[in-house]
């Protein structure tokens, strides 16, 4: 019984965390509410609070959804001994057509980037961006890019550059068909990046 208890209790916080997805993507994260989230989510504000303490809480767990696996994976594509180029193109490529493919990655993201005007929010974006110019200066530490770049520059550069596409893609969906150019959008960043190995290229096929 107590198993069936912890399990009920886990469709709950997930039905919290999807209302929150469609309450944020709709008002905005500074306009939305814990009730109006609890509302949407058919549950009491107390089964709210039982799993999250404020709207912070239930902000950061909605981003950990989709940022847990991502960051794992750009971790392993870091490792000195697992990671190479082709692994971190082959990333890039993949988070761009999860984008479009994935309707909880675009819902989340495009909240992230454009529906989050609380100091929270913009926190967390911060403490992302970070995060991802930390790793991605480890993997350029360990693969080093075009003599030119450090590995602190090829990281910044490789980031902002995917940050745009993600920014501008979001903002306007329909503009073009981000699964079908992902692939061109990624290696000519690539080319810019790593102009020596150009023939990890020649490897279109995304594993």
């Amino acid at each position: 019984m107590a198993r069936k208890t912890k399990a009920e209790a886990e469709v709950t916080r997930q039905a919290v965390l999807d209302a929150a997805e469609q309450v944020f993507l709709s008002k905005g994260v500074a306009r939305a509410s814990l009730e109006e989230i609890a509302r949407t989510a058919q549950v009491t504000r107390g089964a709210v609070y039982w799993h999250f303490q404020n709207k912070s809480d239930v902000f950061n767990a909605m981003l950990e959804r989709v940022r847990l696996p991502m960051a794992e994976m750009t971790e392993n594509a870091a490792d000195a001994k697992t990671g190479d180029l082709q692994t971190l193109r082959n990333l890039c490529i993949y988070a761009l057509q999860a984008l479009v493919e994935d309707k909880r990655h675009f819902r989340v993201y495009k909240i992230l980037f454009h529906h989050t005007e609380s100091e929270h929010g913009l926190r967390m974006q911060a403490e992302m961006a970070q995060e991802a110019v930390d790793t991605l200066t480890r993997f350029f530490s360990n693969h080093p890019p075009h003599p030119s770049l450090t590995a602190g520059q090829a990281a910044r550069s490789l980031h902002t550059q995917m940050l745009g596409i993600y920014f501008d893609w979001l903002r306007n969906p329909d503009a073009y068909d981000l699964s079908a150019e992902a692939e061109c959008l990624v290696d000519t960043l690539f080319r810019g990046l790593c102009p020596d190995n150009e023939p990890f290229l020649r490897n279109k096929e995304i594993q």
